[in-house]
């Protein structure tokens, strides 16, 4: 038992919230500074956003069931997502890379040329970087993206009464990775889906752009750690709460064939499994028809599914089977043991 005067272990939120108090509001050429998807730059840079994100083998990957390529894939995925997250066009990376003593060029080429062909895909241009000896697998990327005239959507701009909105399915990537921790085959029908959408996540920038040109969305994120915490830092970013609805969760298909097949709860996977680099928004109720063919225009059809409500906070409750119960903060976090 740990002793009465030890301090309580912080939290992933907290930490942030401790240092971006520690670092002060910025100022200077500075717009947005920490707590958003990016960082927005002003001064000669104006219209530029930056992000950037950390990966270290153990943590976010494992190698014995995933190959290099498919860790680079999911490396570029989900800095780019932060982009889509402000309705950002990517521009120009940074990669930095620890890489265990003698690494083969087999290895290296995999697992950079997946980065590379995600970012080139949507129009990034690797720029520099950095490389060390380290005794695992860390992967840093820091990317800039252009606004192009639009206002970059940002977690605090929620207002009472507001649809709370998704893109596509949700639940599948940590659905994906159950079937891989289970040892399944990763081509079976039904869960390959779920595979894929672990393995080879796609991040909605073309959405993202669309929902910031159209001005009528108030808030916007990317769903990078379940609906549950990532809804919960855009209804505090915005000094409201939200209630969704669990028979209104968009379930991803390849989730639902895990659950059947493991037992496992999709809706689980969709509220606290993360990384499925959809984006979350609010907007007026009577917007929600309208951005929905926006969305599904510039996305080949991508869906958009209303899935609750912003109102007085804090918090976010699930309404399930006419109950209601508090979710706050319920998806990943590195920093709690039980974090699934």
């Amino acid at each position: 038992m740990a002793p009465e005067n030890t301090p309580p272990a912080l939290s992933e939120e907290e930490i942030i919230r401790l240092i971006a108090t520690l670092a002060g509001e910025g100022g200077g050429d500075l717009a947005v500074g920490i707590g958003d998807d990016a960082a927005v730059l002003g001064g000669p840079a104006k219209g530029l956003v930056v992000t950037t994100d950390l990966l270290v083998e153990g943590s976010h990957f494992d190698l014995g069931f995933m190959g290099p390529a498919a860790v680079g894939w999911r490396a570029m995925a989900a800095n780019l997502s932060d982009l889509a997250g402000m309705g950002a066009q990517p521009a120009w990376g940074f990669l930095s890379l620890g890489l265990k003593a003698g690494p083969s060029p087999r290895f290296v080429e995999e697992l950079a040329g997946a980065m590379v062909d995600l970012g080139q895909e949507h129009g990034l241009v690797l720029a520099g970087g950095d490389t060390v000896r380290s005794p695992q697998l860390i992967i840093n990327l820091c990317l800039m993206g252009r606004m192009g005239g639009a206002a970059p959507l940002l977690r605090s701009g929620g207002r009472p009464g507001d649809a709370v909105c998704v893109t596509g399915g949700l639940g599948g990537s940590a659905a994906g990775l159950a079937w891989l921790q289970a040892g399944r085959d990763p081509d079976q029908q039904g869960p390959a889906r779920a595979v894929a959408a672990f393995t080879r996540p796609q991040p909605r920038l073309a959405a993202g752009r669309a929902l910031a040109q159209s001005g009528r969305v108030h808030a916007m994120m990317d769903l990078s750690d379940g609906l549950a915490s990532d809804l919960a830092r855009l209804t505090r970013a915005s000094g409201l709460g939200a209630k969704v609805e669990a028979g209104l969760m968009p379930l991803h298909a390849g989730a639902l064939a895990v659950a059947a097949e493991l037992g496992g709860d999709a809706l689980a996977w969709a509220l606290n499994g993360g990384e499925d680099f959809e984006l979350l928004f609010t907007c007026d109720p009577g917007e929600v028809g309208l951005l929905a063919e926006l969305v599904a225009e510039a996305a080949g059809g991508l869906a958009v599914t209303q899935v609750g409500r912003l109102g007085p906070g804090p918090g976010v409750a699930l309404v399930q089977d006419g109950r209601e119960r508090d979710i706050t903060m319920g998806g990943w976090d590195h920093f709690r043991e039980d974090s699934t």
